[in-house]
């Protein structure tokens, strides 16, 4: 479920007195309130605040598994994504960061922890009309589990 984004701009301007002239400075400050339901009070799910779960992820098998929805050409999301064996107490983690510009979109993979010598995996992010998918490959011999949290959602 979508969960809006407030933000707020505030906008002052202040005048500095000098002998002959005076100095204009405007500071302009953007606050961004990104809103979500409370923390889901599942035990073993401390990720996130809006989470998505995807199971059985096979190997070499392309996955959606996550998406949002950019109607404008110049937004930016950022993920985190948890790649999982829970049967062997294997675990991967990264930040995915992307930004959609025009029909392009443009993404890193930062912060990565765990057994990714392990875990093996490909990133794609595609874009499919006015979604922005999230797409993992998985190089590892068993099954995995992605979860994602969508961090925020700017344009």
């Amino acid at each position: 479920m979508e969960q809006p984004i407030r933000v707020s701009l505030v906008r002052e301007s202040i005048r500095v007195p000098l002998v002959d002239e005076q100095v204009n400075i405007a500071l302009h400050e953007e606050r961004f309130d990104f809103s979500s339901p409370p923390v889901l009070a599942t035990s073993g799910w401390p990720f996130g605040l809006n989470p998505i779960r995807v199971d059985g992820l096979q190997k070499g098998v392309a996955t959606v598994v996550d998406y949002v929805v950019m109607p404008s050409f110049f937004r930016v999301v950022r993920w985190m994504l948890l790649l999982s064996d829970d049967s062997h107490d294997l675990a991967v983690t990264s930040t995915i960061q992307c930004m959609r510009r025009g029909g392009d979109v443009l993404f890193t993979e930062f912060a990565i922890l765990g057994d990714c010598g392990t875990i093996p995996y490909e990133l794609d992010v595609v874009v499919d009309g006015d979604k922005v998918k999230l797409v993992v490959t998985s190089g590892y011999d068993g099954e995995l589990t992605a979860r994602t949290s969508k961090i925020g959602i700017f344009n």
